[in-house]
């Protein structure tokens, strides 16, 4: 059967590029949700037409979720695959031609994070059904804010991935990788504040004392809550600050937005206890502060069930040679796969093309990896045990 669906994947893979480019010269920013939808209507255009049944699942203000299947009445435990359609790159990033191709590679936004995934994903799903494969349903679950951690779809959002990867076999997300030998089991999660500070205006120069400076305030906050930050461990960092109405007044205001990355839901409650403390505290007399967090994505930690399918997809791949002496991996950033974890079903991250320049104007894909990894993909499902994930 393997070789067989090799096979397919070889016999699809021209038109399965030929769709990724088409998918990557439409803008999909993140907060644009017509844009979005138009790649999501593109999607699903092209999956029906490829023999997969496919769900739109409606979001208010994020862009429409997809889901797409195969197999539905198979007997065995479903494989699901997740991925998502947006990008970090508003539009107008990119000059025109948005894909470019030179030198065995893709260029072009979201070609590795991760319209490349999706490709991967549609293509091994193809291929297996090609190849007459009919033990398990295939289900490729595909979201429309990843970007902002499920900042627009909300719990409803979270919930579509969870749901369908609660009880699968595996859950397997599709994002693009910098290294081939690496099977990410455990992402670090993340939360993020807004903080607002109030002082009192006042002329910088005739009035200075009787100032209270929102923005000295903000700078003892911050630098006092990142100076906890360990690379390996918790990370926090202001990458926002917003203060100040001109450079002659004493600022009465100002805004600070914090991202902080942990491994465990434990350290998610030292989080709150340093930041939280550090916000309640005045470190010039007369300035008030407030919070609110406005994000979160729980950390996909590394289980033994997910070291139990990376053991799987090790095996796979150096019994076919497709990329020998792949390891398993932690990774610093956080994914989808948070949510297929916490449903309780085996899951590894990182599985998309090759490439690099993720979330910049240098983003790329090697070509070639695109089927290579659908390779490894439809191996998975094909040889994976009957009893996997009970």
């Amino acid at each position: 059967m393997t070789e067989k669906v090799f096979a397919c994947v070889s016999a699809r893979e021209k038109e399965y590029l030929d769709f990724l480019k088409g998918m990557i010269e439409l803008e999909s920013y993140t907060p644009d949700k017509a844009d979005v939808d138009a790649v999501g209507d593109y999607i699903r255009t092209f999956a029906e037409a490829h023999g997969f049944d496919v769900k739109v699942v409606p979001f208010e203000r994020a862009g429409n979720g997809l889901l797409i299947t195969c197999n539905q009445d198979a007997p065995m435990l479903p494989v699901t695959f997740t991925g998502h359609m947006d990008t970090v790159h508003p539009r107008g990033t990119f000059e025109e031609p948005l894909c470019r191709v030179e030198d065995g590679k893709m260029f072009g936004p979201g070609t590795q994070d991760m319209k490349g995934g999706i490709v991967v994903g549609m293509l091994a799903m193809q291929a297996l059904m090609d190849a007459g494969y009919r033990d398990r349903p295939l289900k490729l679950v595909l979201i429309s804010d990843e970007e902002l951690s499920e900042g627009l779809s909300g719990e409803p959002g979270k919930d579509f991935i969870r749901d369908n990867a609660r009880g699968s076999a595996a859950a397997i997300t599709l994002e693009g990788t910098g290294d081939e030998q690496r099977i990410t089991v455990g992402r670090k999660g993340s939360i993020r504040y807004r903080v607002h500070v109030k002082g009192k205006a006042s002329h910088a120069g005739a009035a200075y004392s009787k100032g209270i400076s929102a923005i000295k305030e903000a700078a003892h906050k911050i630098l006092n809550i990142e100076a906890a930050s360990v690379q390996e461990q918790i990370t926090y960092n202001c990458g926002l600050l917003k203060a100040g109405t001109s450079p002659n007044t004493v600022p009465e205001h100002a805004e600070f937005t914090l991202y902080n990355r942990y491994w465990t839901m434990a350290q998610r409650q030292e989080i709150r206890d340093h930041v939280e403390g550090i916000i309640a505290t005045s470190y010039i007399p007369g300035t008030e502060s407030t919070f609110e967090i406005i994000g979160e994505r729980p950390p996909m930690e590394p289980t033994e069930s997910n070291r139990a399918l990376c053991s799987h997809i090790m095996r796979i791949s150096d019994k076919y040679g497709i990329c020998e002496g792949m390891h398993e991996h932690l990774q610093m950033s956080g994914s989808d796969a948070a949510y297929t974890t916490m449903a309780g079903a085996p899951s590894v991250c990182s599985m998309g093309p090759l490439g690099a320049g993720a979330h910049s104007t240098r983003e790329f894909i090697y070509i070639d990896s695109v089927a290579r990894r659908a390779k490894l993909m439809a191996a998975v499902v094909a040889e994976l045990p009957e009893e996997f994930g009970k």
